[in-house]
């Protein structure tokens, strides 16, 4: 159980703790479902279109919108009182530049890749650059999501 700071409401905390955590779970077991999205689209051309757009779809209203509840959620428990340890300072800064990239980087791309491919196919030289760069993102981005994940759980003493 997550102890409540001192002086917090421990029902109020409580309840932020069970958001922080299932809006996380969503949002990273759903970025992990791209890559099988993406693969089993891109073994089935006539597929492809369908599958990113579900990606998109899927980013635009429940992944992302999950990843920013985890981080509301994440500064109202700090507001509450929450000590920031040194690990925690950097799964914050690691989340900021995810969030960074998501939305300013893979979302724009992920964007252009489904207009190429709708415009000029999936054996086009232009959209399967899109889709290699989309790729490293989304690698990227994982590694982040990761990384931030282990730091969370095993909570390392960095400084």
């Amino acid at each position: 159980m997550h102890t409540p700071p001192e002086g917090a409401n421990p029902f109020l905390y409580t309840l932020l703790v069970f958001i922080h955590i299932f809006a996380t779970m969503v949002a990273v077991g759903l970025n992990a479902s791209y890559v099988i999205w993406i693969l089993r689209g891109s073994k089935e051309t006539a597929s492809l279109p369908f599958a990113l757009r579900g990606v998109k779809f899927i980013d635009d209203y429940v992944a992302n919108p999950c990843y920013l509840a985890g981080g509301v959620t994440g500064v109202l428990m700090i507001l509450m009182g929450k000590a920031v340890a040194p690990f925690l300072w950097v799964a914050i800064g690691l989340y900021v530049l995810a969030m960074a990239i998501a939305y300013g980087v893979y979302t724009p791309l992920l964007s252009r890749q489904i207009q190429t491919l709708a415009a000029k196919g999936a054996g086009d030289a232009e959209y399967q650059q899109l889709a290699q760069r989309s790729n490293q993102v989304g690698m990227l981005m994982g590694i982040l999501v990761v990384v931030i994940l282990l730091l969370k759980i095993f909570e390392p003493p960095l400084w």
